[in-house]
């Protein structure tokens, strides 16, 4: 496996994910930058590429690094890093880093490795602790956090600030310091 930048290469691979899925939202794509677009449309897939990729920082948003992890030609998912925090629900809600692998390719080590390459960008650029959150009852990804040396902080119970952002489980926090 190998992280890369998003690609129209793979647009039938990352419809074959979709399917899997069964929704566009997935983990750590940043498919909140498509909300506007068709992503089955090459045209609006490419826009959406172009997106993932762009230093351009809309307003409301932070800036951020998009990888997808591959394997040949096979888009397996992928992982974003944010590059600050600063609204509340990033701090309290989905820190950092966000990442997800397909179906067909879980339980491979994907997300510990693709979150340790991720984990020297954030160094990189700068941060060196980095807040990972998920659900209470994401087995998978809390074991990946403490693969990676992720100490919980916190589980943030739901209340109305989480319900009002679609969050329905508690969520875990995670501190993970970056390498270098």
């Amino acid at each position: 496996m190998k992280l890369i930048a998003p690609t129209v290469a793979l647009h039938d691979s990352w419809l074959r994910a979709w399917e899997e899925w069964g929704t566009l939202d997935q983990d750590g794509a940043a498919t909140h930058w498509a909300r506007d677009l068709d992503l089955r449309d090459p045209a609006d897939f490419a826009t959406w590429v172009e997106r993932l990729n762009s230093d351009v920082v809309p307003e409301g948003y932070v800036a951020d690094s998009n990888f997808w992890m591959v394997e040949g030609d096979e888009y397996l998912g992928a992982i974003q890093l944010r590059h600050t925090i600063n609204s509340p629900a990033l701090a309290e809600l989905y820190g950092h880093i966000g990442y997800g692998v397909r179906p067909s390719a879980r339980g491979r080590g994907l997300a510990r490795e693709a979150l340790r390459e991720v984990l020297t960008v954030a160094y990189d650029l700068g941060l060196h602790r980095v807040l990972l959150c998920c659900r209470v009852d994401n087995a998978a990804s809390i074991s990946v956090i403490r693969a990676c040396g992720g100490v919980l902080e916190h589980v943030r119970p739901v209340d109305e600030f989480a319900r009002s952002h679609g969050v329905t489980t508690p969520m875990c926090q995670f501190w993970l310091e970056t390498a270098s």
